[in-house]
């Protein structure tokens, strides 16, 4: 039988790492270039304080549940305050709790 031996394998040339992963140039090159032509730089882009899931979720909230406390005291007008309001905070905590699974669990995936 023939003796095959292992050859040691020749070490391959290190490439050179290059920053750009197809040959563009990267979006700050590009801004840096025009700056040199007299474009001006854009204005700093403002954080909001409040996300806008969170300030349409609070807007949506608070006029429902302004609504549903006028509505249970107009229909039940008649009722004693204390079923009045029993019900129309079981019906705030209800639409709040909807509103909040649509705003946080289902549009949180899209």
């Amino acid at each position: 039988m023939a003796d095959f031996r292992l050859r040691p394998s020749k070490p391959k040339p290190a490439k050179p790492a290059r920053s750009e992963g197809d040959g563009f140039p990267t979006n700050e090159e590009l801004l840096h270039e025009l700056r040199l032509h007299g474009a001006k730089p854009p204005p700093p882009r403002e954080i909001p304080a409040v996300s806008r899931r969170t300030r349409d979720y609070l807007l949506l909230a608070g006029l429902g549940s302004a609504g549903i406390l006028v509505a249970s005291f107009r229909v039940l007008h008649d009722s004693d305050v204390a079923v009045i309001l029993r019900l129309a905070l079981t019906g705030i905590a209800l639409l709040c709790g909807l509103l909040w699974f649509i705003f946080y669990g289902v549009m949180s995936r899209y």
